[in-house]
């Protein structure tokens, strides 16, 4: 718990981070670049990369969003991350939630490899190597679900 404290303690100072953070659904000893995906083509969220925020909160929806469109895959979901330091931190339709899911989010010292998006407005790094984290946080989804807003909500209990 003291960890975490400083973890969201960086909040205050985003722009100047000590701590970089990943959010998978996956339980990893390393974290290797992988090649992401864009729905809507924005190129500067796809890369064979590491992706990385210097919030923890903002790492949160990558913890979860996996898991929840496998949750989802017969019903026609959208989902929206946005890279800016902006509420929600995640916006989804037409999904279906397990309010108790577990994610991970992987917390990495910031070093010269983890490169800043030019992108005006956008707080996400990559790193182009693999990552050996320095800490792992399991997180739980209804922990956080008051950061991201659900359209049509159905909760699996």
């Amino acid at each position: 718990i003291v960890m975490l404290e400083k973890y969201l303690e960086q909040e205050k100072s985003i722009d100047a981070p000590v701590y970089l953070f990943h959010g998978s659904p996956k339980k990893l000893e390393k974290v290797i670049p992988q090649q992401s995906y864009d729905c809507e083509e924005n190129q500067i969220n796809i890369a064979k990369a590491v992706f990385l925020f210097p919030s923890f909160l903002k790492a949160t929806p990558y913890a979860f969003k996996d898991t929840i469109k496998s949750n989802s895959k017969d019903l026609k979901f959208y989902f929206n991350i946005p890279n800016g330091n902006t509420f929600p931190l995640m916006y989804m339709e037409n999904v279906n939630i397990d309010e108790n899911m577990v994610g991970y989010v992987y917390v990495f010292k910031k070093d010269d490899s983890m490169v800043k998006d030019d992108e005006e407005g956008s707080y996400q790094y990559k790193c182009y190597r693999e990552l050996m984290p320095i800490d792992v946080v399991e997180v739980c989804y209804k922990d956080y679900d008051k950061y991201y807003e659900v359209s049509n909500k159905k909760l699996k209990r």
